[in-house]
């Protein structure tokens, strides 16, 4: 009968138990199996000890009565029964009190007297004997073992001087009280044993999962957005212990990425801020001057030309930091170089020159890596010339947009020594090459104001300038050093920079360097005027 609003309880499934649950249900389960068998075990080997016993006892008895002689003639009592001559069956303390004896002739009928009519058993108030059905069956049995007839072990015998057959009886009552009570107490035993030992056995497990409890709590304070929680007392001899060590590592490198992913998400926030404002300048300028010419402001002549040059130049500055962006984003796709072997000393030369051409009035020197005294020696490595052409050509920008005028620009070229190797630099970008590799050098060496560490660290992030007013004093949008760093690190090479507040800024190139290729032009003739001054 289902009564409403009653739900019947539904007992969760095997599968969606707890793991401590499901331990301590095993390991019940398995001393109580063990338990249980060892118990049953026991009362069945005490059974066929007293069940041996029985049948000993029962023998002897059967042996004793198959004596019986029943046509003794002598008066008086049964002499056979007399205490000094044989046994005294009539008393069954002597084979136990639940023994008894009955007595058959071949016909299977009872004999309960001699041939004198005198009992056989005076003192032995016999029950009736069990009832063991075909006599014929029975007799089959004389002289063998013992066998059980109900509640009752039985043996039968022939008699010995008359014809006829005697049948021990023994009741199994006393087997089967010491049985049942033994059952009983190995219940009991059982019972108590499962209790503690299912007690036992919920501590042993719950200290054993205490360590991926931990773990549990660990992972909800993560999921919670604490990503430095880590699992305390990680021993690693343990399954447990292994398993926190690895959740350990794997949690830290999940913070450094989620850090990472942070900070990356922070410089593209800021670099499309910058980048934005870069863009934005030159275009309100063009705006502004567009609709000044619109609302008629700008008159054909001096003003219109001007107002032009204006828009002109701000395209130009506009366009010179969308090409920038872009080859960015082709750096960082990773696209193939063109690699072909390329002179350093050549690409350094051009740069001078350049600079020469370009500020006329600026001390700008091509010199050997090491200062003076040095001999210039052609470089070559395997890159993209176009590529380390513009490397060195915006380390040379970068340097006489922020000296003074005064200020001395070095370009240095040639292979690093141990001699050169100095001190740790203040930032770099790029992985260290191995030592067994030979190294090429491209060097940049200003006396100008030098940078704070906390600018200089900084400095080849992209859109990052030392002046945060952004004024266009000194020009440039400030990828110029990022741009460096993207085309130094796609050719395998480092950029190392070392400068302190007042004592310049030196940028160091080092790139794989190759086999040296004389060439007859590797150093022009005009090129030593470019080692002095320019006036």
């Amino acid at each position: 009968m289902i009564v409403p609003g009653l739900r019947r309880p539904r007992f969760r499934s095997w599968r969606t138990w707890t793991l401590r649950t499901r331990m301590v249900v095993v390991v019940a389960t398995l001393a109580a199996v063990a338990l249980i068998a060892a118990n049953a075990f026991g009362v069945i080997l005490l059974r066929g000890y007293l069940m041996e016993r029985l049948d000993r006892r029962l023998e002897d008895g059967v042996r004793a009565a198959s004596l019986i002689r029943l046509d003794q003639d002598a008066p008086g009592p049964n002499p056979q029964f007399d205490s000094g001559r044989r046994p005294n069956l009539g008393n069954r303390g002597v084979f136990g009190p639940e023994y008894n004896a009955y007595l058959y002739d071949a016909d299977g009928n009872r004999i309960t007297q001699d041939a004198q009519g005198r009992p056989l058993f005076p003192d032995w108030n016999q029950p009736d004997p069990p009832d063991l059905g075909d006599f014929a069956s029975v007799a089959a049995h004389a002289g063998r073992d013992a066998f059980t007839v109900g509640y009752s072990r039985v043996m039968v015998a022939e008699l010995k001087n008359t014809n006829g057959y005697v049948v021990g009886v023994v009741s199994l009552d006393e087997v089967e009280s010491i049985q049942d009570n033994l059952i009983v107490i190995d219940a009991a035993v059982i019972g108590l044993m499962l209790l503690f030992i299912g007690v036992a056995a919920a501590s042993v497990v719950r200290i054993g999962l205490r360590p991926l409890t931990r773990m549990e709590q660990a992972a909800a304070d993560i999921a919670a957005g604490d990503l430095s929680r880590r699992v305390d007392d990680a021993d690693p001899h343990t399954e447990s212990g292994r398993l926190g060590t690895a959740l350990n590592t794997m949690l830290g490198r999940i913070e450094e990425e989620v850090e990472a992913r942070t900070e990356s998400e922070r410089k593209l926030r800021r670099f499309l801020a910058d980048a934005s404002h870069e863009l934005r300048t030159p275009l309100t300028s063009i705006q502004g001057f567009a609709e000044l010419y619109r609302r008629g402001g700008v008159h054909p002549g001096p003003e219109l030309d001007e107002a032009m040059g204006r828009i002109e130049g701000e395209v130009g500055r506009m366009r010179l930091l969308v090409n920038d962006l872009l080859l960015l984003a082709r750096l960082d796709e990773e696209r193939p170089l063109d690699r072909a072997p390329v002179d350093l000393l050549g690409v350094a030369a051009d740069a001078v020159r350049d600079a020469h051409v370009r500020v006329p009035t600026r001390f700008v020197y091509l010199d050997a890596v090491g200062g003076p005294g040095g001999i210039l020696e052609p470089v070559t490595v395997l890159g993209d010339e176009a590529r380390i052409r513009q490397v060195v050509t915006n380390l040379v920008t970068n340097a006489l947009q922020h000296t003074p005028d005064t200020a001395r620009v070095e370009v240095g070229v040639g292979r690093l020594t141990p001699a050169m190797a100095g001190g740790p630099p203040t930032a770099a970008v790029g992985d260290p090459l191995p030592d067994d590799v030979p190294v090429a050098v491209i060097e940049v060496h200003d006396t100008g104001p030098g940078m704070r560490p906390e600018d200089a660290t900084r400095v080849f992030e992209r859109l990052y300038r030392i002046d945060h007013s952004r004024t266009r004093v000194h020009g440039g949008a400030g990828l110029g050093l990022s741009i460096v760093a993207a085309i130094v690190t796609a050719h395998g090479g480092r950029v190392e920079l070392r400068t302190a507040p007042g004592a310049g800024a030196r940028f160091r190139v080092l790139l794989p360097a190759e086999p040296d290729i004389p060439r007859d032009d590797d150093f022009p003739d005009d090129l030593a005027d470019s080692q002095l001054p320019s006036s």
